[in-house]
């Protein structure tokens, strides 16, 4: 068991009631068991068990008001009662556990009611253990890349972004924006995204560059190609105008989320579609906003989107926005690099993650940003994971990252290559993993690159 003075410095990282004394001595004995005091889990990791303890009787109005948990045969934390709710963080667990819990409301040091008991398992730690597979597309006719990847299921990944490739035609060359998966291989696909005016009319079809890509479910996959969009419905794709902020941004990563769908770009563009409508959010900074996740936080009821925004070639500092419909919230950024910040992902709202010069996470958006310092110093370009216990980082020089739910694994030189290149994007899904970018060849050689890992 972890000392005191550990737990405290981990529980002194959140934002929620501080304990006032951690220790581990044997159980006590209580009165019977009250529908006043209960407990019950409020998240759960692989080394962590986050509990609510909620008392709705009247506290003491004289003396003090403690409470005391303990887990199994030992008291595990203490601490004073601040509310009818608190959460408290058991730090000290293991993976694949079951432990047993009980709450003690203690009144001048006297246990005066007691909790039923809880039963809780820890996650698992999920396997380091990977098969990997590595795709290059283009490079003989210019310099390739795949910006964005969505996995629908094994058979069905789709990877975006800009392939010439050599041929007979007119140009000596054709252009491609879309590599999909079906399971046995990749296949070079052309979106045709319309050229509009101002005003939203289309002039032709091209394939432009294609920036981003949501894919909601099978038949349903919106595709970002810098000024328009592509909605793939039912294997018919339908081009778009956008006219929203026209000539004055890129569209690039796009997110979907309880119905609703988001798009961000260049100088601080974010615009919101409710299923009828596209909305501009309200422009809150200048910055480029490279990367947008959200999750349905249990806690709220509500669903809970970030976007992060910086400009690594200015240095002109970053910002971390959050987004309720057309709003747009900018947070505090205490902790995180001034320089880049261009990846962001949570689980389920607990725990939020942010990397670029760095890795960074904070269980409280309203407080400082904690470093990671466990992995390389290589600068890192997308986060993406399924769970608490399955998280993937990828950057540059081919690093791959991967979090287990107990300790981070580079997987870069342990079984997988690095590249003279950079991975811009990766999705999980299931055992499954796909990332993204482009290697450099030669100077005169840059293929597009897609790796396909399988955790076994």
């Amino acid at each position: 068991m972890k000392s005191s003075n550990a737990i405290l410095g981990k529980l002194a990282l959140i934002a929620l009631p501080i304990l006032s004394s951690i220790t581990c001595r044997t159980s006590p004995t209580g009165p019977h068991i009250s529908n006043n005091l209960s407990l019950s889990t409020d998240y759960v990791t692989c080394t962590e068990v986050w509990l609510k303890l909620s008392y709705t009787a009247r506290q003491a109005p004289n003396g003090s008001s403690d409470f005391r948990i303990v887990r199994d045969a030992d008291t595990v934390l203490t601490g004073s009662l601040s509310g009818t709710d608190t959460v408290v963080i058991d730090t000290t667990t293991r993976p694949e556990r079951t432990y047993t819990y009980k709450a003690f409301y203690l009144v001048n040091g006297q246990v005066s009611d007691t909790s039923q008991p809880l039963h809780v398992t820890t996650l698992d730690t999920t396997s380091n253990n990977f098969t990997w597979q590595t795709y290059t597309f283009g490079g003989n006719a210019g310099g390739s890349v795949l910006n964005d990847v969505a996995i629908i299921n094994d058979t069905d990944i789709w990877a975006v972004g800009d392939i010439p490739i050599k041929d007979s035609s007119a140009n000596g060359y054709s252009v491609y924006n879309l590599v999909k998966w079906d399971g046995h291989q990749w296949s070079l696909r052309q979106i045709m995204f319309p050229l509009c005016d101002p005003s939203g009319n289309k002039q032709n079809l091209q394939p432009f560059t294609c920036y981003g890509v949501a894919a909601l479910s099978y038949s349903n996959v919106w595709l970002s190609g810098g000024g328009s969009l592509v909605h793939w419905q039912a294997g018919t794709p339908e081009p778009l105008c956008f006219s929203l902020g026209y000539g004055q941004r890129t569209l690039e990563r796009m997110l979907g989320i309880a119905g609703d769908l988001y798009i961000v770009g260049t100088n601080g563009f974010a615009a919101y579609y409710d299923g009828y409508t596209w909305q501009q959010v309200a422009n809150v900074t200048n910055l480029d906003v490279d990367d947008i996740w959200g999750v349905f936080n249990s806690t709220t009821g509500q669903s809970e989107v970030l976007a992060v925004a910086s400009d690594e070639f200015t240095n002109d500092g970053v910002a971390v926005l959050q987004l309720s419909g057309t709003q747009a919230t900018m947070l505090q950024t205490a902790g995180l690099p001034t320089t880049s910040i261009v990846g962001v992902w949570s689980a389920d709202g607990k725990e939020w993650y942010v990397c670029g010069d760095g890795l960074y996470m904070t269980r409280n958006l309203n407080q400082t940003w904690q470093k990671i310092k466990s992995v390389p110093p290589v600068q890192m370009q997308a986060i993406r994971g399924t769970g608490p216990n399955n998280i993937y980082v990828v950057g540059d020089f081919g690093l791959a990252l991967h979090w287990n739910g107990e300790s981070w694994y580079d997987c870069t030189g342990n079984g997988l290559s690095y590249i003279q290149g950079s991975y811009l994007a990766v999705a999980a899904n299931g055992n499954t993993v796909v990332a993204v970018g482009y290697s450099r060849g030669s100077p005169t050689n840059q293929p597009a690159v897609a790796l396909i890992g399988r955790r076994n």
